[in-house]
Order: C-alpha cells, then sequence, then structure tokens
C-alpha cells in the first residue's frame, strides 16, 4: 500500500499528470469514433513512446486505455452506434433515453458509472493482483467456452418480446462468426468465391451496419428522420435516487469486470454483457430494460471501464497481455527496457504501483474531462434528423473504410444496415445477432480445443467446479425471459380479475 501511495504523489507531478491528460483525450476521441478501439489509439501514439522516459510513456498509454473505454460509450448513447465493442451493450437502454430527451442524463451515468467502476477495479487491482492471476490461470478451454456460452444466455434479455427471435438472432451472429478461413485446418467456410471474406468479418462493419445504419434506414422508412425537432436543448442530470439505485449495480459491475478482466481472451466486450445480464436478473422491475432504463446504462459501463485495470493483473503478474490494448501496453514495457512478469515484482515494484496508481488518478481526470464534454455533446441532439442522419450515415462508412482501408468494408456496412432493418421490421433483435457473432469464435475455438485435449470425450466440459458454476448461470439466464414473462402474465390475468 504504501508503493501505491508514492505512485500516486508521483502521479500528480505536473509533468505525468499532464501525459495523463494527453492520453484521456486522446483515449475519448478514439473511443467515440467508430472503428477506431483502444488498442487502435494506443497504438499510434506507440511510435511516440520510443525514448521517453517510461514514467510519462506507460501512464500515457494506460489513460488512453481508460479513456478509450468511456469515449466509446458517447456515439452509442447519441446515435446508436458503439465506438468500440464494449459499449454495444450500452446502446439497448443509453440510445432509448436519449431518444426519450434523456441524452444527458445516460451521458452523465455513464461517466459516473465508468469512473466508480474504473476505482474499483484498481483499488481490487492493488491488493489482488498475485491472488487474482493465480485464479486466472485456472480457466482452460472449457471454461472459456462456458463463459462464452453464459455470455450468450443474455440473448433472452435482449430479444424485446419474443426471446425465440432473439436465440434465432443469435444463431445468425453465430454463423456470421464462422465465416472464413477455419484457424485449425485452414479449409474457406461460407466465402462464396469471394477472396475478401477469406479473413472473417470484422467487428466493426457488422456492428455499424447492425446498431447504425438500420436505425436510419428504419427512421426513413417510417417517416420519423423528417420530424422536426421542436423541443430546444435541456441538460438533464441522474437524481439523487438513481445515482443511489445505480450505485450498488456499479460497484458489483465493477468488481466483475476486474474479474473478466484478468481473464485472457475475454475482454471488455463480454465484460459489458454478463454485467447487463445479470444486473437484468437480480434486479427487480426489470421489464424497463431495453426501454430507456438508466440501470442499463450503469451496468455496462461500469463494468467495461473495469476492465482496463482488470487486464493489468495478468500482465503485471505473469507478462501475459490478455488482450490487443494490454498487448500494446506490454510493447510499451519493452521499448522502456522493462520485463513484465513476477519479478517485476521482486526487482522494480515501484513500476507497477506507480501505474496502477496513475490509473487511479486516470480516473479523476475522466471525470473532470468528461464532464466538461457532457453539454457541448448533448447539444448534438438538438441538430435537424435529416443532418444528424446525414452525419452518421457518413461516418458508418468512413469509419468503416478506416478499419481496413478498403471499400470492401462500406460494403459490408451497407450489407448489415439492410439486414439489421429486416430483422427489425419483422421482430427480431440485432444486438442479439452482434453479441452471437462477438462471442462466436471464442465458443467455437475453445469448445474445439477442448475436444482436442479430451480426444472427443465431451465429459471435458463438466470436470470442473467453475464448470458448473458457469453453467447454472447459464441456465439461469436462459430461463430468466420466460420466468418473468410467465409472473407478468400472472399478474395482468390477476389485475384484470380485480377489475
Amino acid at each position: 500500500m504504501q508503493l501505491f501511495l508514492q505512485g500516486l504523489v508521483q502521479a500528480l507531478n505536473p509533468s505525468t499528470f499532464l501525459y495523463i491528460l494527453i492520453g484521456i483525450v486522446w483515449g475519448i476521441i478514439g473511443g467515440a469514433i467508430p472503428g477506431i478501439s483502444a488498442s487502435v489509439a494506443m497504438s499510434l501514439l506507440l511510435p511516440f513512446t520510443y525514448g521517453m522516459n517510461p514514467m510519462y510513456s506507460l501512464p500515457m498509454l494506460a489513460a488512453v486505455y481508460v479513456g478509450a473505454e468511456y469515449g466509446g460509450s458517447i456515439p452509442a448513447i447519441l446515435i446508436k452506434t458503439p465506438g468500440t465493442g464494449a459499449a454495444a451493450a450500452t446502446v439497448l437502454d443509453g440510445y432509448e433515453m436519449n431518444a426519450k430527451g434523456l441524452g444527458g442524463k445516460a451521458l452523465c451515468m455513464s461517466l459516473y458509472a465508468g469512473v466508480l467502476g474504473g476505482m474499483v477495479s484498481v483499488i481490487i487491482l492493488v491488493f489482488t493482483v498475485i491472488p487474482l492471476s493465480k485464479f486466472a490461470l485456472r480457466f482452460g478451454p472449457t471454461e472459456y467456452f462456458w463463459m462464452a456460452i453464459m455470455g450468450l444466455s443474455v440473448v433472452g434479455a435482449v430479444s424485446g418480446k419474443s426471446p425465440a427471435k432473439g436465440f434465432i438472432s443469435a444463431v445468425f451472429g453465430l454463423f456470421l462468426a464462422v465465416i472464413g478461413m477455419d484457424s485449425f485446418t485452414a479449409v474457406h467456410r461460407f466465402t462464396f468465391g469471394i477472396n475478401r471474406l477469406s479473413e472473417g468479418l470484422e467487428m466493426i462493419p457488422v456492428m455499424v451496419g447492425l446498431f447504425a445504419v438500420s436505425e436510419v434506414l428504419r427512421q426513413v422508412f417510417n417517416g420519423d428522420v423528417f420530424d422536426v425537432i421542436r423541443q430546444k436543448f435541456k441538460m438533464t442530470y441522474p437524481t439523487r435516487k438513481e445515482f443511489a439505485q445505480c450505485t450498488p449495480i456499479v460497484l458489483a459491475s465493477g468488481a466483475m469486470g476486474s474479474v473478466v478482466g484478468a481473464l485472457p481472451g475475454a475482454g471488455a466486450t463480454i465484460a459489458s454483457w454478463i454485467a447487463y445480464s445479470e444486473t437484468k436478473m437480480l434486479c427487480k422491475n426489470t421489464e424497463t430494460f431495453g426501454t430507456g432504463d438508466i440501470r442499463g446504462v450503469a451496468a455496462p459501463e461500469a463494468a467495461n471501464n473495469s476492465v482496463p485495470a482488470g487486464g493489468l493483473i495478468p500482465l503485471l503478474a505473469l507478462g501475459i497481455p490478455g488482450s490487443n490494448s494490454t498487448a500494446i501496453l506490454m510493447a510499451g514495457f519493452t521499448i522502456a527496457g522493462i520485463s513484465c512478469g513476477p519479478m517485476l515484482f521482486v526487482n522494480e515494484p515501484e513500476i507497477p504501483y506507480r501505474l496502477m496508481a496513475c490509473m487511479f488518478v486516470a480516473q479523476i481526470v475522466l471525470a473532470a474531462v468528461g464532464l466538461l464534454v457532457l453539454k457541448p455533446l448533448i447539444r448534438l441532439t438538438s441538430v435537424s434528423k435529416v443532418y444528424l442522419t446525414g452525419a452518421i450515415l457518413v461516418f458508418a462508412f468512413v469509419g468503416a473504410y478506416a478499419v481496413l482501408n478498403d471499400i470492401f468494408a462500406s460494403w459490408m456496412v451497407l450489407v448489415f444496415g439492410l439486414a439489421g432493418f429486416l430483422m427489425k421490421r419483422y421482430g427480431f433483435a440485432p444486438p442479439a445477432a452482434v453479441l452471437g457473432f462477438v462471442l462466436g469464435e471464442l465458443v467455437e475455438n475453445n469448445m474445439r480445443r477442448a475436444l482436442q485435449l479430451s480426444r472427443g470425450s465431451y465429459g471435458v466440459f463438466f470436470s470442473s467446479p467453475i464448470d458448473w458454476v458457469l453453467i447454472a448461470l447459464t441456465v439461469a439466464g436462459v430461463c430468466f425471459p420466460y420466468i418473468t414473462a410467465y409472473i407478468s402474465k400472472k399478474k395482468a390475468g390477476k389485475t384484470a380479475a380485480g377489475k
């Protein structure tokens, strides 16, 4: 703890603080632009760290990671386009709040949840970095498989009135995930002779198409895009009751995100979906989720903003980068001539604790910067829908093009925009398809890896206590929408009989 406090003093040094501020601002910008994820934003700054003092370069890279996870929620709430994969769950309630004129409240709760969740994660990191790294090593292919399946169990919670159509949408997403070259056999699957599909579908074109472009098409065909906005700009903030209601959710989701972040290969996207699912299962009056419930913003934002600190656990304690972003941070350590791993805490313990302290200060900086940009951001909602939807289409196609530097990505945005529009029109759930697509690779690769190790025995999937815990949570997630629908129907019947 003493080393952490010393690190806090150094983090508040004007020079270090300036680099943290630069990292936060650039991270928010990178996260807010669809196609520029946390890892891309960090990689763009990485060349500038050559020859830089690690006291400045490492905190700056870590701050970019922190800022980008929050930045992804901004377009998710305002224009239904998640800036990062982790913000996809925020779209469900965040955009609905914005549509009701509560965009400022959603952005404010996203900032509050992200900052508090991040602080919780850093505190957990300081006290549990060694034990949690050992726990993360207990996760093998079967545990990752069931964790991904548990993430898929949220499908019923994001499917609206028809869980069955939600599961069909998720299967469609799983199908999209297997397009491309098989990573085990190098066989091309469902590419239909199109060479561009050999490497699989990129996440950003799929998400931008299914979320943003489909919404623009829906508004155009319904005539909503031509509605005149009569409501003047009005900034709204969460009430004390809403803060009190969401704080326990934020603390729990922040702790959960720390654990998920410590698992190599899991990441912020899975953490946000699990947090959303578990919050909906455990809270009361959850029928408002998906229609603009502020709790549906708090849970995923707390979870995905706690992942950066959680991701430092395997990196610092074991020398294992668990994601693209932590791999880039590890490159920053290498450039500085520092080796990550157990001996880091023996030979130079002040370095990891200084970095933890800088990440804690980065959360405070994020809160200040976020509050400064809230009002300018919410003013975007006062722009005429014709101009706003036009800008959304421009950002969607340009952002997708930036991912691959190839016009093919823009065509994919159009294709999935049309697919998402048709799904909405016939009652299917684009968010469920996105969830299936995001988790598909994790499900397939770990299932096949487990079967290879067990020589085809399916008993391996039920061989550890962690497996059974995850199975129980999965079953609960699948049954939850049907149980709540049954209870709601029963209550409605009693109310009708009473009248």
